[in-house]
């Protein structure tokens, strides 16, 4: 059975420069974050397996601000529904890859600012199974 480190998810409010991080408008269409995943696979979140090696459970912690909560995922190209998810326990959730079939997928968690608003984040780096 494959092993994946944990993952983690940081948020900034009106974004950043420093290396790694990844600006995007949040709902509202107004305000700027930057995301940042740090661990999986390739230590920036991404998730990457060998088909046939079993079962992946990735488990993903968001370490941002308390106001950041996990309110949502969607899985894109997910073609042979190979991904699966776990609980929200709103700072907590686990990615399950079955692992039975070659795909290139991504993965996207949205998080919402509960002291601006509720709007969301869009976060999303990729599944690949070769």
């Amino acid at each position: 059975m494959p092993n994946t480190p944990n993952i983690n998810l940081d948020l900034r409010l009106n974004g950043s420069s420093d290396p790694g991080w990844h600006n995007v408008v949040a709902s509202n269409g107004q305000t700027t974050y930057g995301y940042r995943y740090t661990g999986g696979d390739d230590g920036a979140g991404g998730l990457e397996q060998t088909t046939g090696q079993g079962r992946d459970t990735a488990p993903l912690q968001l370490i941002a601000d308390q106001r950041y909560q996990i309110s949502g995922h969607n899985f894109f190209n997910d073609t042979n529904n190979q991904l699966s998810w776990n609980g929200n326990s709103g700072r907590a959730a686990t990615i399950i890859d079955a692992n039975s079939h070659v795909e290139t997928a991504e993965y996207n968690v949205i998080v919402t600012d509960t002291g601006n608003g509720n709007c969301t984040i869009q976060c999303d780096p990729p599944i690949i199974n070769r």
